[in-house]
């Protein structure tokens, strides 16, 4: 707006404001060209942002639904190639050939989306024995439990205990991937064999049958056997002591040393001490009381002479007494 300067009237100086052109006022509610304010636009323009707007809705509803597809799709191809495994009991049968070894039979249900085939256990804490057959192949419907007979198992005692076994499966496509197979708390698993294997307590260390050499003298009995410890701990034989009533025997220095899957050749040297009682021992008249010891553990062990001996050591009474 200006001021105009008027002309001098009295000393009366009238300014006159210029307000322009004023027209008809607007109905603010309108809508189209006779709008006002902000909401005042031309119906082309609308439409077109209209367009707009649709089209990016569309677009997020055409992307959402794919990526729901996508999404399904993928879950169950996950689905289909999950597959889940849980170990059960364990049993084991030992090797009698001094190596620690055993053929361990392990149950395994499969709990996944498809059938598998096992092809083979590799589990931490356990090692396969130098010239074992490799496992059969083992096939595992779904939900079903199956017996996995694995040879040539040793435990490592040096290993911390196991948690779980490690499976090689082979699918139905002929893809073969390892999957952890967790153990049935309620039940126990592999652990169980590794902590038989690998725990000290009784009976992990024998004497084996047959002797390995039988001696015969005129007045004495020298017998060889081997002494087994069929743990996978080094331990200690610190006090030996055969006993047949009306006999005596020499022991070789102690302590005798194992280490774990091990064993070692012990001689013993037999006589005869009081001929009444030689001449009238019973068959199972014979052990070996022996004491154990690993680490700051003891245990004392015993176990009977074996039958050949026991039958060497009556002949050497009548021989001796006769």
């Amino acid at each position: 707006m200006t001021m105009r300067d008027g002309a001098d009237d009295g000393g009366r100086d009238d300014g006159v404001l210029d307000l322009g052109v004023v027209g008809p006022g607007g109905d603010p509610d309108a809508v189209g060209p006779d709008a006002v304010g902000p909401e005042a636009v031309e119906p082309s323009r609308r439409a077109r942002a209209w367009r707009r707007w649709a089209l990016v809705a569309a677009t997020l509803l055409v992307g959402g639904l794919l990526g729901a597809v996508v999404t399904d799709a993928r879950h169950d191809a996950a689905e289909l190639a999950r597959v889940g495994l849980i170990s059960g009991p364990v049993n084991w049968i030992p090797a009698d050939d001094g190596t620690g070894a055993a053929t361990v039979d392990l149950q395994i249900v499969n709990i996944g989306a498809q059938p598998v085939e096992i092809v083979g256990i590799a589990t931490p804490g356990f090692e396969i024995a130098p010239g074992t057959e490799p496992l059969e192949p083992v096939e595992a419907p779904v939900g079903d439990w199956v017996v996995v007979e694995q040879p040539g198992l040793v435990a490592d005692c040096e290993a911390e205990p196991p948690t779980g076994v490690d499976v090689l499966i082979r699918n139905g496509d002929g893809d073969e991937r390892t999957v952890r197979a967790d153990q049935n708390d309620s039940y126990g698993s592999i652990d169980m064999y590794w902590v038989d294997q690998c725990e000290f307590s009784a009976g992990y260390v024998q004497f084996l049958t047959p002797p390995t050499s039988v001696q015969v003298a005129d007045d004495a009995l020298t017998v060889t056997t081997p002494l087994l410890n069929y743990s996978g701990r080094p331990v200690q034989v610190t006090n030996l002591v055969p006993m047949a009533s009306g006999f005596t025997a020499t022991v070789p220095p102690l302590p005798i040393a194992l280490t774990g899957h091990n064993a070692a050749q012990v001689e013993l040297t037999w006589t005869v001490a009081d001929c009444a009682a030689a001449m009238s021992i019973p068959g199972d008249g014979g052990r070996i009381e022996f004491t154990v010891q690993s680490g700051t553990h003891q245990r004392p062990e015993s176990n009977p002479l074996d039958g050949p001996t026991m039958v060497e050591l009556v002949r050497l009474a009548g021989r001796v007494c006769g």
